[in-house]
């Protein structure tokens, strides 16, 4: 499953970027985790999907309500790339346990917990608490990661990763509904965060700051290793 979409990925990696071009805010908050991951993104079209398989590395296994795996290919297609479809009014116990196994074995799961498109504006709709279940009963690192308008083929956006939301004081106590209610409204928080963290990154063209961040970082170690042939250089010819 995780070899075809990763084969898959790279396979039709240029066609994505192509019909999907998106710039990434603080892509580097996106790292590996000795644990498994939850990413929760707010949902504006399907697009949204295509910028998370496309634009943030790695693999992930994203959540989708069962009603979209109803025709057989695409059940199967969907499903031999790591899709996970769930009944959202009365969840399966296999479901639940599958995206369970799936953080235990350090994978990571992409939610959308506002459960639906949001037909209404950018603004962060109610969330739903399955997500918040899934992160506390996984003990999972949760990762805001959110799209700053609604898509349209060969059209850039921007993806904005947001910082880790910290859940450790949750994952011992008993789930109820205080417990998700209070997660749940930790994730709407770090979400509306990093919305507003992006809107600024966009309005301020930011991806070009980041890009002369980067080549003078890379100037800077240049320059070092420079400075450090030079020293071993010398010892060698003091030391012969």
């Amino acid at each position: 499953m995780k070899r075809f979409h990763l084969f898959l990925k790279t396979l039709l990696f240029p066609i994505g970027k192509l019909l999907f071009p998106c710039k990434v805010m603080d892509k580097d908050n996106y790292r590996t985790y000795d644990r498994g991951r939850v990413v929760i993104s707010n949902h504006l079209s399907w697009i949204d999907i295509c910028y998370q398989l496309f634009s943030i590395p790695g693999y992930k296994r994203i959540l989708s309500k069962k009603e979209n795996g109803q025709n057989k290919f695409v059940h199967w297609l969907f499903r031999s790339i790591g899709v996970l479809f769930v009944n959202r009014e009365k969840p399966e116990l296999s479901s639940m346990r599958e995206c369970l196994g799936s953080l235990n074995n350090g994978e990571t799961l992409c939610i959308y917990p506002e459960g639906t498109r949001n037909r209404v504006d950018r603004t962060i709709q109610p969330l739903h608490s399955g997500a918040a279940m899934f992160a506390v009963k996984g003990a999972a690192t949760v990762v805001p990661v959110v799209v700053h308008h609604k898509g349209k083929l060969f059209r850039r956006n921007y993806l904005g990763v947001g910082d880790s939301i910290d859940l450790t004081d949750l994952y011992r106590k008993r789930i109820d509904e205080s417990v998700l209610a209070e997660a749940t409204a930790r994730f709407k928080a770090g979400m509306e965060k990093t919305l507003e963290k992006l809107d600024e990154w966009v309005a301020t063209k930011g991806w070009r700051l980041d890009k002369k961040t980067k080549r003078a970082e890379k100037r800077a170690l240049k320059k070092q290793y420079a400075a450090a042939r030079k020293t071993a250089k010398r010892a060698e010819r003091s030391n012969g």
